[in-house]
């Protein structure tokens, strides 16, 4: 598991830090809607999940409109996500110039990088020498 350690610190110096705060963020994708995490906290820690895709592909274009190679980036869609959705984000990256799009539709595959932690995994840390929450 890993801990943004601008998160971790700030999350100690603001008092709401705790292993138990920790375990529960470890099976989520976005921190937006833990109240016991302040909301001027929860604006500065957005996820790629808390961006919808119209723009994850608007910053690519933006950023690209100043780069001479194309710029690679992924555009995280929900798990709900359907063709259409995927669609519309092809079109307006065509529209905007990207010279290319990667797209991911969250939990489409049976093994993937970056997943939320369940509770099972969370509890055989403690086996784990190397490992920490």
């Amino acid at each position: 598991i890993e801990i943004n350690s601008y998160f971790e610190t700030m999350a100690i110096e603001k008092g709401f830090y705790s292993e138990d705060l920790i375990k529960k963020l470890a099976g989520k994708t976005s921190i937006q809607d833990i109240e016991e995490i302040p909301e001027e906290v929860r604006r500065i820690f957005v996820t790629a999940h808390d961006i919808t895709p119209e723009w994850h592909v608007r910053i690519q274009a933006a950023f690209q409109k100043f780069t001479d190679n194309a710029v690679s980036k992924t555009i995280n869609f929900p798990y709900e996500a359907t063709p259409q959705d995927v669609e519309k984000a092809y079109l307006l990256a065509y529209r905007l110039g990207c010279k290319g799009i990667t797209v991911y539709r969250h939990g489409s595959r049976k093994v993937q990088v970056l997943k939320p932690v369940t509770e099972s995994s969370i509890e055989t840390l403690g086996s784990c020498p190397t490992c920490t929450i």
